[in-house]
This record gives C-alpha cells, structure tokens and sequence, in this order.
C-alpha cells in the first residue's frame, strides 16, 4: 500500500490513513459481526482484502465532480480538531447503480501516548457521525449491534451514541440506506496537542476513508468539504483543571 502511495500516488500516507484504508476495505468472513461491544471479539473489523483497499481509481481529491468509488482524507494540520469542532463533508451518490451497494466510513487518528495505569487509554476522543435528514436518522461511528455487520440507524433527538475507547471508528450502511448523507468528525475531547505544526493549540488530526462496495462502481459518489465549524461550549466532553498557574506546558489533562 505505501508502494501504491509512492509510485502512483506520489504521496506519502500517513500511519492512521493505512490503517483507515486497511479496516475500510476489510470484510466479515461470515461467521461473526462487527459488534465492537463484545466480550470477546472473534474477527476484529473482518479479513483484509487488498483489492478493496486499493480499488481502481482512488483519489485524494475532495471536490471531485466526476465522482469516485473512494476517497481517502489524509491527516492535515489545516484540518485538525480542537474540542468543539467538526469538520462536515457532504456525500451525494452519483450513480443509481450505487444504490444497490453498501457504504462504508472509515475514522482513524494517531493517538497521543496514554497513562498505562489509566482505565480508558484513549487520550483524545473523535467521533464519526453519518446523518441522512431527508430520511430522519442519524449513525455513529462503532454503534452496530450484535449479530449485525451494519450500524443501527439511530432516532437524532434521541442520547447521541458515542464510542469513547477506540481511535477507529466505523460506519457501514446497507445498500438503499439513502443517496445524501452528511459525514461530520466531531472534536469531542481533545487533551492533549497532536500536531507539532500547530504550537499554540490544542488538536488532533485525522484520516477518513469513504468507499461504496468493491470498487465496481465508478463515479460512485461525489464529496464536498463544508469545512471546520466550531461550537466549543455546546455538546462536548470539556473538563479543566484549573490552577493559578498556565496548565503545564498548555495541556489538558487526559488519560
């Protein structure tokens, strides 16, 4: 894959890319489900196939009119999350044939180093959000139910349904689930500083990786990026400690 990345591409990706990719294009070996909430999870995300990672055509291009059957989202210090933001993208299926194909929305991020003696190891917490408003439902990244590969389509005015422990978060639709849907990763609790570029804030970067089926759909869907909006009192998991001196080293504290 960094191969493909190297010659054909001529980028280079970063780690949690590879692993969205790798997760995204992953399917279950048809014995177990995706329930992240197991006990004992039998399969992890399913059975890499290569193929479906790296179907034909692949773009790093947002605003790509003609359309794609993935679209990879890098990590990218202009496009980091502090706690209250989020980042929309706007997905509209382009071809009819599509609609017979199932989705699926990768979220991945490097996370900081946590406190080994912590409970919860995640120290900056994203989450992935795919609402479809036409149809009134809304899903979040991880919430799939037992014996199911696909997420359960929640009602939005119900409790949001967020996963706090993994820094991989999926979303994967039936076929027919709609033809628009708003993607948003939401900056729920960010900690601690994950982007050197960025001194003077506190954020974390992420990769996204949206694909429909194996690739056999061309022109399969267009994406375009609405940008970071910020709402940083509203809706997010913020706790300070507060001192009578600056936080050490302008962090806060995290697991």
């Amino acid at each position: 894959m960094q191969d493909y990345f190297t010659n054909t591409l001529h980028a280079t990706p970063s780690p949690a890319l590879l692993k969205a990719m790798l997760i995204n294009g992953a399917r279950s070996d048809g014995n177990y489900d995706f329930q992240v909430q197991n006990s004992i999870n039998y399969q992890g995300w399913g059975l890499i196939n290569l193929t479906n990672s790296l179907p034909a055509g692949i773009t790093t291009n947002v605003n790509n009119s003609a359309g794609e059957s993935m679209l990879m989202i890098d990590q990218n210090p202009a496009n980091a999350l502090a706690t209250g933001d989020s980042h929309t993208y706007l997905v509209t299926i382009a071809n009819t044939n599509v609609q017979s194909l199932p989705l699926r929305f990768t979220l991945a991020w490097t996370d900081p180093p946590g406190d080994p003696a912590a409970a919860i190891k995640l120290v900056n917490d994203l989450n992935l959000i795919v609402s479809n408003s036409s149809a009134g439902v809304v899903y979040y990244g991880n919430d799939i139910p037992a014996s199911s590969t696909y997420n359960t389509a929640e009602n939005p005015t119900n409790a949001a349904i967020y996963d706090s422990i993994n820094n991989a978060e999926n979303v994967y639709l039936p076929a027919g689930a709609a033809t628009n849907f708003s993607v948003t990763v939401m900056g729920y609790r960010v900690n601690v500083n994950a982007v050197t570029a960025q001194t003077n804030n506190v954020v974390q970067d992420f990769a996204l990786v949206i694909s429909c089926g194996e690739g056999e759909v061309t022109n399969a869907f267009t994406v375009t990026d609405n940008g970071i909006s910020s709402n940083p009192t509203g809706d997010q998991n913020i706790t300070f400690v507060t001192t009578t001196n600056q936080p050490l080293l302008n962090q806060i504290v995290g697991a």
